[in-house]
C-alpha cells in the first residue's frame, strides 16, 4: 500500500487520469466471502439481505490510507470509484484500475468493490494477473486481511505487488490486462490449453513453467475428439527407474477421467523398453486442454536391457 502512495504521489494527476478507465471485473458470490462479527444473521433476525439489481459502490478508504492522502488524491479516487459502473447486488467484486512495475515486479492497484448489503473481509486469497484474452501472467496468495471491513455497498482501493519470482511468463506486453480471483479450485488454465494441478504449480519453476508452455504452443492440433500422449522429457533415476513426463491431451469436447491407464515406453528402435498399468486415482483432464503428468517405471518393469532412448515414445498399447 505504501509503494503505491509512492507512486501516487509521484506521479502526480496525470497518472490518476491515465487508471481511470477500469479493467474487466473478476466476481465472487456471497458465500465465497466472510461474514463480519455481528452482520451474518441478518436474514435470520427478519432483516431482508436482498439488495437491488445493481447498487453503486462509493469509496471506502483504508484508515491507513486516509491518514496519508491528500485532499486532491482522495478526490481522484472518489471519482474513479463513481465511475465504476453499478455492481450486482449480493456480489463481491475485484477491477482493476493501474498497473506499473515495482522494485520486487509488478504492482496492481484496484478497487475491491462490496455490493452486498452487509460488511465483508477477506482472509488469504489466490489472485491472478492475466494478460491478452485471459492468459496468465502470474498467481500469487495474498493475505487480503489487511484490507480491513469493507462497508456494505462500497468500493475499497489496494495495491498488490506481484513477486518477480511467480511469473509464468517473460518478456511479454501486459496489454488488455485483468486481476481475478482464483476461486477455491485446484488448478488452473494456463496459455495454449495447457492445464497444471496445484501441486505442479507449487513444484515447477519458471523456467519448466515456461517450456511447458513452449511445448504446447510447438505441438499441432489435436483432431476434433482425439486424445493422445505426447513425450516430453524422459530421465532415469538412481534406483535405475526411468521416468517419463508426459502430456495427456483431450481433444474431446468432454472432461476424461482417468482411474487406470496402461502405458508402453518404446526406444529408437521401436522396441518395447517397458510397460506398465498406472494408477491415477480419477485424474480429470478438461476438455481440448492437456495435462502434464509423470509416469515411473520401476527397473524391474524394463524388458530391454540397452536400449536406444536418442529418441522414444509412450503409447496406450491396443488391445490384442
Amino acid at each position: 500500500m505504501i509503494s503505491f502512495l509512492k507512486n501516487w504521489l509521484t506521479k502526480g494527476t496525470g497518472a490518476v487520469q491515465e487508471a481511470v478507465e477500469a479493467r474487466e471485473e473478476s466476481v465472487l458470490s456471497e458465500d465465497e466471502v466472510l461474514p463480519v462479527s455481528g452482520q451474518a444473521d441478518n436474514a435470520e433476525q427478519g432483516t431482508s439481505t436482498k439488495g437491488p439489481d445493481l447498487v453503486e459502490t462509493p469509496l471506502s478508504l483504508h484508515p491507513d490510507w486516509e491518514r496519508q492522502m491528500d485532499a486532491n488524491q482522495k478526490y481522484s479516487l472518489m471519482f474513479m470509484a463513481s465511475e465504476l459502473p453499478p455492481i450486482a447486488s449480493g456480489s463481491v467484486s475485484l477491477v482493476g484500475i493501474k498497473i506499473f512495475p515495482n522494485d520486487e515486479g509488478v504492482e496492481v492497484t484496484a478497487f475491491i468493490r462490496n455490493g452486498l448489503s452487509r460488511p465483508v473481509r477477506f482472509e488469504q486469497m489466490n489472485l491472478l494477473l492475466l494478460f491478452d484474452d485471459n492468459k496468465l501472467f502470474a498467481r500469487q496468495t495474498f493475505d487480503l486481511s489487511e484490507v480491513g471491513e469493507i462497508p456494505a455497498h462500497h468500493a475499497r482501493p489496494w495495491s498488490f505487488v506481484f513477486q518477480r519470482e511467480n511469473f509464468l511468463v517473460t518478456d511479454v506486453v501486459l496489454s488488455n490486462w485483468k486481476l481475478a480471483f482464483e476461486l477455491s479450485q485446484k488448478k488452473l488454465v494456463l496459455p495454449q490449453q495447457l492445464e497444471l494441478e496445484e501441486s505442479w504449480i507449487k513444484a515447477l519453476n519458471d523456467e519448466q513453467k515456461q517450456s511447458l508452455i513452449q511445448l504446447a504452443k510447438r505441438l499441432p492440433p489435436l483432431k476434433p475428439g482425439e486424445v493422445n500422449v505426447q513425450a516430453v522429457t524422459l530421465t532415469k533415476s538412481e534406483d535405475g527407474a526411468l521416468r517419463a513426463l508426459l502430456l495427456i491431451r483431450n481433444g474431446s469436447r468432454k472432461s476424461l477421467s482417468f482411474e487406470k491407464l496402461p502405458l508402453m515406453l518404446m526406444d529408437a528402435k521401436g522396441d518395447k523398453v517397458a510397460e506398465g498399468l498406472f494408477e491415477l486415482n480419477g485424474l480429470t483432464v478438461r476438455p481440448e486442454t492437456s495435462k502434464p503428468w509423470l509416469f515411473i517405471f520401476p527397473e524391474q518393469s524394463l524388458c530391454k536391457k540397452e536400449p536406444d532412448l536418442s529418441r522414444w515414445k509412450v503409447v496406450v498399447p491396443t488391445k490384442a
